[in-house]
């Protein structure tokens, strides 16, 4: 397992790793799987979003690990500490999901926008890449669901098979900005595929992913 000694970033392993690769599903985390309450501190305030708990249960069901990848930028810029977002994740989110739905992995980390390029922070891939190194994941196969053109660009960078957007957090108001990204982008890089919220995701994207692994 790769070392970390940078105190602004974050890797919470909850399974172990995969003997055989595995796809998997990242998620961001404020605005995707939790409603965005902007530098959230408090357990409190945790809400998931409309169809978090029934994906991750069904990601869950087909054997796809579900990997939380965050930028927390309120702890570089002192709104809050690695023990509120421990908090936030363990205390509320964990627990409102259920036994049933449970996440593979948090990824997080604290810079702020002017962070260098080759930081955890998304737009850069490299949360992505550690946890496929890590948990021995098959990225050409995996999945990203983001509310912000960081996630998507993170996703494409990473060389994911599919990236969803969704309305929720910042979604509604980022939109034409990805809409005009996507315009632009490489031939090569996939579509992104727009959603309302999770609640719309086509669950049997699962199940029709596996099955073409397999026959591979």
């Amino acid at each position: 397992m790769i070392e970390i000694n940078d105190v602004l970033v974050r890797r919470e392993l909850l399974i172990a790793p995969f003997q055989n690769s595995v796809p998997a599903l990242f998620l961001d985390r404020d605005g995707v799987v939790i409603e965005d309450c902007h530098y959230i501190n408090d357990p409190e305030q945790v809400q998931l979003c409309h169809g978090a708990r029934e994906l991750v249960a069904s990601a869950r069901e087909q054997g796809w690990p579900v990997i939380l990848v965050t930028n927390q930028s309120g702890i570089s810029r002192g709104f809050l500490g690695w023990d509120d977002v421990n908090r936030v994740n363990q205390q509320r989110m964990v627990d409102l999901l259920g036994a049933d739905a449970p996440i593979a992995a948090i990824y997080a980390n604290g810079y702020g926008p002017n962070a260098p390029k080759d930081s955890w922070r998304k737009p850069s891939p490299r949360m992505i890449l550690d946890a496929a190194d890590v948990l021995n994941l098959k990225l050409d196969c995996s999945l990203l669901i983001g509310d912000r053109l960081s996630d998507i660009q993170a996703g494409v960078a990473a060389g994911l098979a599919g990236l969803f957007h969704v309305l929720s957090g910042h979604g509604r108001e980022v939109r034409p900005s990805i809409l005009r990204w996507q315009a632009q982008a490489s031939q090569s890089a996939p579509q992104v595929k727009f959603l309302d919220g999770l609640d719309s995701f086509p669950l049997e994207t699962f199940q029709l992913a596996s099955r073409l692994i397999h026959r591979n």
